[in-house]
């Protein structure tokens, strides 16, 4: 966890996660009215993103006169989180990121959250309550688990040459569609590798 901190406007961890999380980010971005939540736990944004119809004028001028970077988007066709990805991985290429505070609040907008990583092919950590989200790449990446912890892989569409070794239903250049199937696996020890060759596929990995 050293780079990018994006603070989504939805629920947050708790102030000793949340501090964790700051304090091994050397760059904060917060989306839109996610800025008032931090300012109100004393912690200052880098940068504000967004089409900022959670803050107002008044608002965004005192957060520019403390010398945060205002990044105005007042496009509809992306979302906030979308807007933030993309940026992000525009100034800072190649360094990791991590996004909080996208669970709770409504339901489509923490669906577009997990929607956006295939939208921004952004290899972006999301992380919820009791989850971790990440977009599998044809590269093979290594994830550290722990024995029993839940797995899953959620499909968009149809997914072609999926590899998952170390759970109890491992995957060898296999196939998955949009389904329950790739649901509810187990990993087998501290460790799973997981690839695929084509396709929207999401891995899950309960914290």
């Amino acid at each position: 966890m050293t780079g990018v901190l994006i603070v989504g406007n939805g629920n947050h961890p708790p102030h000793s996660v949340l501090e964790s999380f700051v304090a091994s980010s050397p760059i904060i971005i917060a989306l839109d009215g996610a800025a008032i939540m931090l300012q109100q736990r004393q912690i200052q944004p880098d940068v504000i993103i967004g089409d900022m119809d959670g803050l107002t004028s008044e608002q965004l001028d005192i957060f520019q006169s403390q010398g945060i970077k205002i990044v105005k988007d007042s496009t509809q066709d992306t979302s906030d989180i979308s807007k933030g990805l993309t940026w992000s991985q525009k100034q800072y290429p190649g360094k990791h990121i991590d996004v909080i505070g996208i669970d709770g609040g409504r339901l489509d907008h923490q669906l577009g959250a997990f929607s956006a990583l295939f939208e921004c092919k952004s290899e972006a950590h999301l992380h919820t309550d009791e989850w971790l989200a990440v977009r599998v790449t044809t590269i093979p990446i290594q994830y550290s688990t722990t024995k029993s912890r839940n797995i899953s892989l959620i499909p968009f569409g149809d997914v072609s040459g999926v590899t998952l070794i170390g759970c109890k239903y491992s995957l060898e250049n296999d196939q998955l569609s949009s389904g329950t199937r790739g649901i509810h696996n187990e990993a087998l020890g501290e460790q799973i590798t997981v690839s695929c060759q084509q396709g929207d596929l999401l891995l899950l990995i309960r914290v």
